[in-house]
């Protein structure tokens, strides 16, 4: 493990977990370090969960300064933003995509949210694609049977940002999300038992059961390019498959769950 402190005393601490994504992390670094030049306010800690990559994540270091960390094995987005909190130092954890691109000066603008309204306990970026469309699916409701049915067989993507005031919503992207540090800490991180998709909706049900509000914020903006961990489509469609899963049997009623099997089933049968 290779480690470069940013600073002593840091007051946000942003955490990218890297997989196949290393060429993308030098844009999203570029950029982040473009606008925000006070570096004694926040510190960077990427975890490394692509063994190929170490050396162009070492060599990276050199251009911009991080904390990385190696992960033996690649156990998940979850797993992996645990293992870069556990080595914060910041206040507020900020976790964001190595996919993505820095429109602005936010983290002081971020900090002074939190410490506006202590009722705040998730921030969420608004993410965009490359042509300045918001994100489909970002931002949005509890995840149920109903809104599952809907947008199977009714899908209506709505725009997920009306305008630049920011809004409370059940759940905020993972790709974007930040949290008191105290409060991570408290309910345990992430839920690791999901390793790629609804740790941010499961992470957010959970905030807000203990009284917390989850905001977004389309005043802070964020390109994300999206998709460039190079994952296979078959391999994300069973990741999603079997997170949407245990979020249903973690947070969901029974029927729901009985409803949600013979949905995958009939989907299945009629991809045969």
């Amino acid at each position: 493990m290779r480690i470069t402190f940013m600073n002593a005393n840091p007051s946000v601490s942003l955490i990218f977990v890297n997989y196949r994504s290393a060429r993308y992390l030098t844009g999203a670094l570029k950029s982040l370090f473009s606008f925000e030049l006070a570096d004694d306010f926040f510190e960077v800690i990427v975890v490394n969960n692509d063994s190929s990559e170490r050396i162009a994540l070492q060599n990276l270091q050199r251009a911009f300064p991080f904390l990385l960390i190696e992960s033996s094995e690649n156990t998940g987005f979850g797993c992996g933003c645990n293992l870069g909190a556990r080595r914060a130092r910041g206040a507020i954890l900020g976790f964001i995509n190595p996919d993505v691109l820095w429109e602005g000066t936010y983290l002081r603008k971020i900090a002074a949210v939190f410490g506006e309204n202590r009722q705040v306990g998730v921030l969420g970026m608004a993410l965009f694609d490359t042509k300045r469309r918001p994100e489909a699916w970002s931002v949005g409701e509890e995840p149920s049977f109903i809104s599952l049915s809907l947008n199977n067989f009714l899908p209506v993507r709505r725009a997920a940002y009306q305008n630049q005031k920011s809004f409370s919503s059940d759940w905020v992207s993972g790709g974007a999300l930040f949290v008191r540090a105290a409060l991570f800490a408290e309910i345990g991180g992430f839920d690791e038992r999901f390793f790629l998709y609804f740790e941010d909706a499961d992470l957010c049900k959970v905030v807000r059961r203990l009284g917390f509000s989850v905001i977004s914020c389309p005043q802070f903006p964020l390109i994300h390019l999206g998709g460039k961990s190079q994952i296979s489509r078959q391999l994300q469609k069973k990741h999603f498959y079997d997170s949407q899963k245990k979020y249903f049997e973690k947070h969901r009623p029974t029927w729901e769950n009985n409803a949600l099997k013979f949905l995958h089933f009939f989907f299945r049968k009629i991809q045969v």
